[in-house]
């Protein structure tokens, strides 16, 4: 029997080259590679592009909808649709209007909260229209739940596409833990992770403080606070890389830090800043939020106070290189795509 399509439609503001919002790439591209793998015919799009004709794609047999804003084209296409053959999918808690003041929009750069709840309502009143929703995280899948009518909510965690666990493979051979040149690293991503680091501040000043030897790289916009500038000769900023470049990066380091305010927006997010640090064989420090809390691995270090950041930052690492490289392998099968795309599968079509 032919295996039915899959459309998968983002609403990313990156229209010319969506892949590269790192959002979209996991809940769009990295699915639709594994289901195409597994002989589902599969395309990614916009929402913008979507929308401006949706007649040109309404032969695919499922819709997933990633993130959708609603706009009177989409919803007159979803109203016109069996809802079975419609999924909304999430991946930040960007539906929920209550929670505005806490997005980074907000917290870090300063807009309106009226204008950013205005965003959020969209979102929510786009997700009212389904009944069938998909989201990388437990807390999520909840509030979908409880928000909406929801007939199913499945958590589909984000996986890891074969290239980036390939690359990082590679890179974990090539780089030893004992030869690496950074003790520690941190890839924020964007400004918006400034309080972030500034929760960390002061363990980390006295990691640093404790032994010249230590080693700090950051690549990314993030504010180095003051307190940390007296160390300027043990902190190295990196420039941006691809993504795909990021597992050599992260392979110069030790430890990856992940630390995160404990905020209910927060607690919604992906583990992948743990997931896509081990597979490149680092050993991360970070903040348990639940997608993180459950994984159990040598390869993570869950701090919830400064007491116990500040341990972890000091404590080295005992394990060998054999039982390094076996839990990294751990974790890459644990979130792999393919892994993912299978219970989306069986959720969605084998139903």
């Amino acid at each position: 029997m032919k295996n039915p399509s899959v459309l998968f439609v983002s609403n990313t503001s990156r229209h010319a080259r969506p892949y590269y919002d790192p959002s979209t790439r996991y809940r769009c591209f990295n699915f639709a590679q594994s289901l195409s793998a597994k002989g589902f015919p599969t395309a990614c799009t916009t929402q913008a592009i979507f929308q401006k004709q949706p007649s040109l794609f309404s032969n695919y047999d499922y819709f997933v909808f990633h993130r959708p804003a609603l706009t009177a084209e989409l919803a007159e296409f979803i109203l016109s649709m069996p809802t079975e053959r419609l999924i909304a999918d999430f991946d930040d808690l960007n539906f929920s209007v209550i929670h505005a003041i806490e997005t980074p929009a907000v917290r870090t750069r300063s807009e309106n909260v009226s204008t950013v709840s205005k965003s959020l309502a969209k979102i929510a009143g786009a997700a009212s229209l389904f009944t069938q929703f998909s989201s990388s995280t437990v807390p999520l899948a909840d509030y979908l739940s409880r928000l909406f009518s929801a007939k199913k909510s499945v958590v589909i965690h984000n996986g890891v596409d074969p290239t980036f666990a390939g690359i990082s493979e590679m890179v974990r051979e090539r780089n030893p833990i004992s030869h690496r040149p950074y003790t520690f690293a941190y890839f924020p991503g964007t400004a918006s992770h400034n309080p972030d680091l500034q929760m960390i501040e002061e363990p980390l000043q006295r990691a640093l403080a404790s032994d010249s030897s230590f080693k700090l790289m950051i690549a990314g916009p993030v504010k180095i606070p003051n307190s940390l500038t007296r160390y300027a000769d043990q902190i190295y900023k990196a420039d941006y890389v691809a993504f795909h470049e990021l597992p050599n990066l992260m392979a110069k380091s030790k430890f990856v830090l992940g630390p995160l305010e404990e905020t209910e927006f927060n607690q919604c997010k992906s583990g992948l800043k743990f997931f896509e640090a081990a597979l490149s064989g680092c050993t991360v420090i970070g903040s348990p939020i639940p997608d993180i809390d459950r994984f159990e691995s040598i390869l993570l270090r869950k701090c919830r106070t400064s007491a116990e950041w500040q341990q972890a930052l000091l404590e080295p690492i005992t394990h060998s290189e054999n039982e390094l490289e076996d839990a990294a392998r751990s974790v890459d099968t644990e979130v792999s795509s393919d892994k993912q795309t299978a219970k989306w599968i069986s959720e969605f079509i084998e139903q």
